[in-house]
């Protein structure tokens, strides 16, 4: 049975949401994680989530919020993972910057989904919302660690990407329904 794209996207979202909460307790507990391995994980794990977001874009979700901004944030996430993967060596002290620049942005356009939420009636509008601006303090966080280093990057950016997989987990559950199919 072929699947369909809004069940690879819905799925593909989940997949995703659960390697980031698995990369973010691996950054809060393993700090000693090398820099190559990082880079090349965050890069795959990017490309995979622009794939998914593409694909996203182009399902047939019923109410079309989950996925409404997917197809430019994909792309993003793409090209920016192929930066990573390409200037590895170079990339790491630049990462977390990165990384948080790129959850501030997915962040912000889940807040503009919480208002469009709230437009088309969603009651749970306000959990898109508040899990959204905690996502985006995080990756605000993040990408001033950068710039701090007395600052505890390591447990910043894993909290972001913890909120992050929670942020895109949740929304996936309350936004996308099915069509039913009529035999």
């Amino acid at each position: 049975m072929i699947l369909k794209k809004l069940q690879i996207s819905r799925n593909g979202y989940i997949l995703i949401s659960s390697i980031l909460y698995i990369l973010g307790i691996i950054c809060m507990i393993l700090p000693q994680t090398t820099h190559l391995l990082f880079c090349i994980i965050s890069g795959v794990i990017l490309i995979s989530y622009g794939i998914i977001k593409i694909i996203g874009y182009f399902s047939n979700d019923l109410f079309c919020l989950a996925f409404q901004h997917d197809l430019a944030s994909g792309i993003f996430l793409i090209i920016s993972a192929l930066i990573i993967l390409i200037y590895n060596h170079r990339m790491y002290s630049y990462l977390p910057m990165e990384i948080g620049g790129l959850i501030l942005l997915d962040s912000l356009l889940k807040i503009q989904t919480a208002g469009d939420a709230k437009k088309f009636g969603l009651e749970k509008w306000y959990w898109i919302l508040g899990i959204s601006l905690i996502t985006g303090l995080f990756g605000f966080l993040t990408i001033m660690c950068t710039f701090h280093k007395n600052m505890p990057l390591r447990f910043i950016l894993g909290c972001a990407l913890l909120s992050e997989g929670f942020m895109s987990h949740y929304l996936i559950h309350s936004t996308v329904k099915k069509e039913k199919i009529i035999y």
